[in-house]
């Protein structure tokens, strides 16, 4: 991969993690679905937004190491972001039943398919394959926008799908 892509990358990374630091973390409970996370108990609301700021350090993290070549860290936080399922912490039997029940099927497949990406982002950084790692992040960057803009709009506004035609200032 030519380093000026890698940087445009980078870039736009920077750009998309900044923004959504910026949204407050509290709206994260108002999902556009009925029945998804807003009907999730508070503990698990708490230990969902908790999940999601620690992924979303984990990715900011992933940028400045990736740029350096510090491959070590880039793969232990893939890895790190791998584990982190709030389905393999430590839930009661009653709260997995919950999650199961009122999340959306395409929720828990976002999910599942974001930490498998991290994990192939870890094992290229552990091989250092800079263009495989590069690929892998932009997957995971693509796979949070698209969680966000179908079960987050009031955090991301800005990543509402226009049912009548391209999103405000879409421009060919």
């Amino acid at each position: 991969m030519k380093t000026s892509t890698l940087i445009v990358a980078v870039l736009a990374a920077t750009t998309i993690f900044r923004a959504a630091a910026a949204a407050d973390a509290e709206h994260l409970d108002h999902a556009a679905q009925p029945g998804g996370v807003a009907a999730l108990s508070t503990p698990l609301r708490e230990a969902l937004t908790q999940e999601m700021v620690a992924l979303q350090n984990g990715m900011m993290s992933v940028i400045p190491a990736f740029a350096s070549g510090n491959w070590a860290l880039v793969a232990e936080t893939g890895k790190q972001m791998e584990r982190s399922y709030i389905m393999k912490q430590a839930l009661s039997a009653e709260q997995l039943d919950e999650l199961h029940h009122l999340l959306p099927p395409q929720f828990l497949e976002l999910d599942a398919q974001f930490h498998y990406l991290a994990g192939m982002l870890g094992h290229a950084a552990d091989n250092r394959k800079p263009e495989l790692a590069a690929f892998y992040f932009s997957r995971l960057l693509e796979t949070c926008t698209a969680c966000h803009a179908r079960f987050a709009t009031e955090k991301f506004p800005a990543l509402a799908v226009q049912e009548d035609g391209p999103a405000p200032g879409h421009h060919h």
